[in-house]
C-alpha cells in the first residue's frame, strides 16, 4: 500500500513541475529531481515518466500495454487507462511503473494527472522463470514527440540468460516505427511497450 500512496504522491509532484514545460502538443521526459528519483526507486523496480501539453482540440488521452511473446502480440492490453482532456489547453503527466514480486509477478501501476485531477490504474502480469530471465527497458530516444493517436513510449525486455538470447535494448528504428520493425520483438521471450494515443 505504502508504494502505491508513493507512486500517487510522485504523481502530483510530476504534474506541478508539468506546469513548467512550453512546447504545445508534445510530450517530453522531464529531467527529475534526486527526490523524484528516489521515490520511484522505492516505490518501483521499473518508472516511466513524461510530461505532455496539450491545445484545446485534444479531447481525449489513452495509455495501454501491449504483450508480446517471441513477437506475437497477446490479444489484449495488459493494463489500459483513458480519461478525458478538458477541452482547453492543459499540461499534464504519464507515470507508469513496474514492480516485481516474490510470487514472480509484475504489478502494472499507471496514472494520467492534469489540472482537472488523475486518473490511475493498477494490473498484475503472471511471468514464470524470471529468476532466468535479463530485464531491459529503454525509452523512445526522439525528445519532443509530437502528440499523436500511436505514440510507442517505452518497451520492456524479458530474455532468458540461458538460452544465448540478445541482450541489448530495443533500436531507434522500433521507436521510429518504421516497416517491419515489430520483427524485432521475435528475439525476446516477452516484450512489454508502452503506448499512448492523444485524440482530438
Amino acid at each position: 500500500m505504502k508504494k502505491w500512496m508513493s507512486i500517487a504522491l510522485l504523481s502530483c509532484i510530476l504534474f506541478l513541475s508539468a506546469c513548467a514545460a512550453t512546447d504545445t502538443n508534445k510530450l517530453t521526459m522531464p529531467e527529475l529531481t534526486d527526490r523524484e528519483k528516489q521515490i520511484l526507486e522505492t516505490a518501483a523496480n521499473i518508472a516511466f515518466v513524461f510530461d505532455y501539453t496539450a491545445d484545446q482540440n485534444y479531447k481525449k488521452v489513452t495509455l495501454w500495454v501491449e504483450k508480446y511473446k517471441k513477437g506475437k502480440k497477446v490479444a489484449e492490453p495488459i493494463s489500459e487507462l483513458s480519461t478525458p482532456l478538458p477541452g482547453e489547453s492543459t499540461k499534464g503527466s504519464i507515470v507508469l511503473t513496474v514492480t516485481q514480486t516474490l510470487e514472480e509477478e509484475l504489478l502494472f501501476s499507471a496514472s494520467i494527472s492534469d489540472a482537472k485531477g488523475s486518473a490511475s490504474v493498477r494490473n498484475q502480469e503472471q511471468l514464470k522463470s524470471m529468476n532466468d530471465m535479463a530485464t531491459l527497458f529503454t525509452t523512445n530516444p526522439q525528445e519532443g514527440l509530437l502528440l499523436s493517436d500511436n505514440m510507442l513510449l517505452a518497451g520492456i525486455i524479458y530474455t532468458s540468460t540461458t538460452e544465448g538470447s540478445p541482450t541489448s535494448t530495443l533500436s531507434n528504428d522500433f521507436y521510429e516505427q518504421k516497416e517491419g520493425s515489430l520483427d524485432e520483438l521475435k528475439e525476446y521471450d516477452v516484450v512489454y511497450v508502452l503506448r499512448a494515443s492523444f485524440e482530438k
